[in-house]
């Protein structure tokens, strides 16, 4: 049960310190899990990809995801603790959410034209947009290259997965194709290539 209770806290602390939504938060949760030894990076990075594509928000289905697979490896064949891991993930990810929305939205609601909250929303801003680009980054060095070991060497660079990415980017620009479809596009791409 120290595993369970140590989800609740890892991932209510990112709940309750990350500021800019859903993917403000893949770096954070990424280092926490790395950090504790309890995912890889091509584990987190596989996470990622089906948090992708599950209904939902993406920060939300990656604490799903991220508590299903480690309480999944320190409780072997007991699939109850597996779901367990991924409610306490899910849970304490969502609370502090729930929590600043039900008691600050009328603190909110009176003082959001405020001096004082203008300048913290001002100086929040450009944090936001790093911890985007950050989360865009590390999706694709790590689909691009591979795990952390093989970033060092640009022999590992997988040509099918730029590839994707540089296609998926254009698709995005210059057709402003739906993220359903491209991952759509994507998933048959994958398959298609693995048959080969």
């Amino acid at each position: 049960m120290g595993t369970l209770l140590k989800i609740i806290s890892v991932f209510f602390k990112i709940g309750i310190l990350t500021v800019g939504g859903g993917l403000a938060m893949i770096p954070v949760i990424q280092q926490e899990m790395e950090r504790l030894g309890w995912l890889n990076s091509q584990q987190f990075l596989d996470i990622l990809g089906v948090a992708q594509i599950t209904p939902g928000a993406i920060s939300v289905n990656t604490a799903t995801f991220s508590g299903y697979t480690v309480m999944a490896d320190a409780y072997p064949g007991q699939l109850w603790m597996a779901c367990l891991g991924a409610l306490a993930g899910t849970i304490s990810v969502c609370m502090p959410s729930f929590f600043c929305v039900n008691i600050a939205s009328q603190v909110w609601s009176r003082y959001r034209e405020h001096d004082c909250m203008l300048s913290i929303f001002n100086i929040m801003r450009p944090l936001v947009t790093g911890l985007i680009i950050t989360a865009s980054a590390f999706l694709v060095v790590s689909s691009v290259c591979g795990d952390s070991e093989a970033r060092n060497y640009l022999s590992s660079i997988d040509c099918f997965s730029v590839g994707v990415v540089i296609c998926a980017f254009l698709l995005t620009v210059y057709t402003r194709m739906k993220p359903f479809y491209l991952l759509g596009l994507g998933i048959i791409a994958g398959i298609g290539y693995g048959l080969l």
